[in-house]
């Protein structure tokens, strides 16, 4: 009886660490020799380097840390003049580029009552790159000073181009608060043509407000925004054509208000 022959195509397993051989490689790997003329090279290089360098270290360090003797301004000033930026970095120039303190230029800047935020960059050689953010004033704060939009106080040198804005005036430590009231009044008063030319708060914490055309408002402590809602939503119809005669309204009533005329000047009326 013929026998047949089976053939198991499966790979015999390999035991753990055995290494694959390519078919028609049987040469084990070499190791790769190690490029000794090159690494003599770069050795040489380094050492010519450092003899070059070490005696002329000096020479060398003057070359990197160029003194700075260049300002580059990459924003436009309204309020604050070039002079007066050189003035205040006049200290800083010709330092190291390397020796000079950014942040300390950067506290120097903001220190200019009209600087709201400098940003300081150094470009070698020697040039030093500035980004100032001026302040804007929205109001008056007492005879001397100013405010931004955040209710922060800033006092220039003068005041002669800010007497247009609004006064604002209130006890210390209420700048940040009589900011926000400010523009949440001026915006409720905005649709019946006011503008708030003066807004002052008591010790007592009473609100009393003058709009263009010299009429004065008293809006007492409490519920002042919506006092002066129901004031703007009868005032086109009511009180607008007589603005010029009336000095002030009294808003401290929970359904209404009073109105005080101005008392006129007869001293002039001729009589006949």
């Amino acid at each position: 009886m013929a026998t047949s022959q089976q053939f198991d195509n499966r790979r015999a397993p390999q035991t753990p660490g055995a290494r694959r051989r390519l078919p028609g490689n049987d040469q084990p790997l070499k190791p790769r020799g190690v490029n000794w003329p090159a690494w003599l090279g770069v050795g040489l290089i380094c050492l010519l380097g450092a003899g070059v360098a070490i005696p002329n270290r000096d020479a060398i360090g003057r070359y990197v840390n160029r003194p700075i003797e260049a300002v580059k301004l990459t924003t436009l000033l309204n309020r604050v003049n070039e002079s007066e930026v050189t003035g205040l970095l006049a200290a800083y120039m010709h330092e190291g580029f390397f020796d000079i303190d950014v942040s300390v230029v950067k506290q120097q800047l903001e220190s200019h009552p009209w600087a709201a935020r400098a940003e300081v960059k150094r470009i070698w050689p020697n040039t030093m790159v500035i980004a100032l953010t001026e302040e804007t004033a929205i109001a008056r704060w007492g005879e001397e000073s100013l405010l931004n939009q955040s209710g922060q106080i800033f006092t220039p040198s003068q005041l002669d181009d800010a007497v247009s804005l609004p006064l604002l005036a209130g006890p210390e430590g209420s700048e940040t608060r009589m900011m926000e009231q400010f523009q949440a009044f001026n915006q409720i008063l905005y649709a019946s043509g006011l503008r708030i030319e003066k807004l002052i708060l008591s010790e007592r914490g009473s609100w009393e407000i003058a709009v263009s055309g010299g009429l004065r408002l008293v809006a007492g402590r409490t519920a002042v925004r919506d006092k002066l809602k129901r004031f703007a939503s009868i005032y086109d119809k009511w009180i607008g054509n007589d603005i010029a005669d009336i000095e002030e309204i009294d808003l401290r009533y929970s359904n209404g208000f009073t109105v005080k005329k101005k008392q006129h000047d007869l001293s002039e009326v001729a009589v006949r």
